[in-house]
């Protein structure tokens, strides 16, 4: 399950946080490439996207995101989520393509035939994120750039993500979104982000999901 926090920023820039939370030290900044790929809506009909992710350093990886749960609200985003690296001879890894039969798509056939219906270059930068000295989230400042097959230009816009750590209790958590939420969103450039990236850009670029 993903669990994250979701703002847009008026400029790529680390906002200020309340007591007790720090950033840590800046990891080098990345450039990722995101392809969300499907065939004639099939993937997305049975409530999935399917990114494959490209960014420095790494091994291509491969991602089922699940729409966002009805439960989230404002800033906090939560959904299932599937991300594997494939391994040798694997078109798809195998626990995504079992994902994708079990909503039953003709795997197969649609396999074969994946077209990229949005893409996002992002620049990141990452930050470990602590309370009182205890690590709890992935903080990242993204700089995306959106484009989509079919439509004419790009859009841009920056966002910063906390994503939070699968080995910090429910306790925690409910504690930091409570605490971070309220606080970022009154900030200065800051504004809760009530929706995905690949939501934003169909938004941004008309086109329909």
């Amino acid at each position: 399950m993903e669990r994250e926090l979701k703002f847009l920023l008026a400029s790529p820039h680390l906002p200020a946080l309340p007591h007790g939370y720090l950033a840590g030290t800046a990891q080098p900044s990345k450039h990722v490439l995101d392809e969300y790929l499907d065939f004639r809506g099939q993937i997305l009909s049975a409530g999935w996207r399917l990114r494959r992710r490209r960014s420095d350093g790494q091994a291509v990886r491969y991602t089922l995101k699940a729409e966002r749960a009805p439960s989230a609200s404002g800033p906090l985003s939560e959904r299932a989520e599937i991300e594997r690296t494939p391994v040798a001879h694997e078109e798809l890894p195998a626990e995504i393509a079992t994902e994708l039969t079990s909503a039953g798509i003709d795997l197969p056939y649609v396999r074969s035939r994946l077209q990229s219906y949005l893409t996002l270059r992002q620049e990141r930068q990452a930050f470990a994120l602590t309370y009182e000295g205890s690590e709890v989230a992935v903080l990242s400042i993204d700089t995306i750039r959106a484009s989509g097959s079919g439509s004419e230009g790009e859009c841009r816009w920056s966002e910063l993500e906390i994503e939070f750590l699968d080995s910090i209790t429910p306790e925690v958590r409910e504690r930091a979104v409570s605490e971070l939420a309220p606080w970022l969103a009154a900030q200065e450039g800051v504004t809760a982000a009530g929706q995905s990236k690949v939501a934003r850009a169909a938004d941004l670029l008309s086109i329909a999901l």
